[in-house]
């Protein structure tokens, strides 16, 4: 492609040492049903023989930017930014793969909401032999909505992934909000956009398969996201905090009953964040030994003894933590612990059902604090159902009497 027509999309692959697997993503850059494009192989000082395997293609629509030595995952992806010619830009993934039709129908979304800063779709995972491997499912209904939803859902919990490899970004609204930023950490840099364009544009969800994304143990997300001692939990965490404060300054925090909302949400999302800090920082707060005595004490002073009471723990203590109370887990068997609910709606009805049995306490400790940020209508019935006894740092106490 020649540098005086301008594309109507780019598509920037940043690669370090994937030669192989960046084969298979270009391949499937240039087999889109749209052609009028031009894609940026960002090559971060690779190693290996990424050049010569760009090269190979012979497709002029390619363009190879190498780097004289590694300048990191921040800087290569801001580079997409800075090269970009188009009016619209999507970064994927050297070992995702997009599905034929992702231009096609993501500048379709776009050109339809001109006030959209950036289209995502659902996306497919596979493994590194092409077996498919399980994702969360839940999405957005199809279509327009505005970014200020989008980050309330965010603030609330609900479980919306944005994969990096689904998005397309009208580069006017990139121009607006400036590229990606290490606000909090380099590992939610793409998090960090998004939600920095939510809070002044329209976004577009596309409710069809346009990507594939490659999940394997080299990949950053596993190893900062699901491996032991990761910290992208906890920079998820604090992004989270910073839609709080976008929602506080749009016209949604002029409402006195919305800004409660979001004070509440802070406060959790600051415990939590807390909690995870502590996994890094151990003498930063009380011990686990110090936290459950403190925990048992403030036990028995709510429950009666010879009482029964839900007890959520995420299975981290004994089957009866405090003597003469009688800890019941809310999914259980003959007394024994069944783990964790499918969903709110089964934690809802087994909870209901043990109320009518007689118990009218759900205590949740400390390592179970999350069942309130991911079951997000069980926590909603809690706080319109039941009485807040006791809320701080290691137990949350509801009295089921409304």
């Amino acid at each position: 492609m020649t540098q005086d027509k301008i594309p109507s999309v780019t598509i920037a692959i940043p690669t370090y040492n994937r030669s192989q697997l960046l084969k298979k993503s270009l391949q499937s850059v240039l087999t889109q049903t749209h052609a009028d494009l031009e894609v940026l192989i960002l090559d971060n000082a690779s190693e290996a023989d990424t050049q010569s395997v760009v090269q190979a293609m012979a497709d002029p629509r390619v363009r190879y930017v190498g780097s004289n030595e590694n300048i990191g995952l921040f800087r290569n992806w801001n580079r997409a930014i800075k090269l970009n010619r188009s009016p619209y830009l999507a970064i994927l993934p050297d070992d995702d793969e997009l599905l034929p039709e992702f231009i096609q129908q993501s500048l379709a979304a776009l050109e339809a909401n001109p006030n959209a800063a950036y289209s995502f779709a659902k996306v497919n995972a596979i493994g590194m032999d092409n077996e498919p491997v399980p994702l969360s499912d839940e999405c957005p209904d199809d279509g327009v909505m505005s970014g200020l939803e989008l980050l309330h859902q965010f603030v609330a919990g609900t479980n919306w992934v944005i994969q990096p490899s689904t998005v397309m970004i009208r580069t006017s609204a990139l121009d607006a909000v400036g590229p990606f930023d290490t606000t909090h950490s380099r590992l939610s840099i793409d998090l960090n956009l998004y939600l920095r364009l939510a809070a002044a544009f329209d976004i577009v969800f596309i409710a069809k398969v346009l990507a594939r994304n490659r999940i394997h143990a080299e990949q950053q997300t596993q190893q900062s996201h699901r491996s032991s001692g990761g910290t992208g939990p906890l920079a998820t965490l604090a992004e989270r905090t910073d839609a709080v404060a976008h929602l506080l300054k749009s016209e949604r925090g002029e409402s006195a009953s919305y800004r409660l909302w979001l004070a509440d949400r802070l406060m959790q999302l600051s415990l939590r964040r807390s909690e995870m800090t502590s996994d890094f920082i151990p003498d930063i707060n009380l011990s686990w030994q110090e936290k459950l005595e403190v925990l048992k004490e403030e036990i028995e002073a709510i429950i009666p003894p010879g009482d029964k009471f839900v007890f959520i723990d995420d299975d981290m203590f004994s089957d009866n933590p405090v003597s003469g109370r009688h800890a019941i887990p809310l999914l259980q068997r003959d007394g024994q612990s069944l783990g964790a609910p499918h969903d709110s709606a089964m934690a809802i009805r087994e909870l209901e059902q043990l109320h009518r049995s007689g118990i009218n306490y759900v205590l949740i400790a400390w390592p179970a604090f999350w069942w309130l940020d991911y079951y997000i209508e069980l926590r909603e019935y809690l706080t319109s159902s039941s009485r807040c006894v006791l809320n701080n740092s290691r137990l949350l106490a509801f009295k089921l009497d409304l």
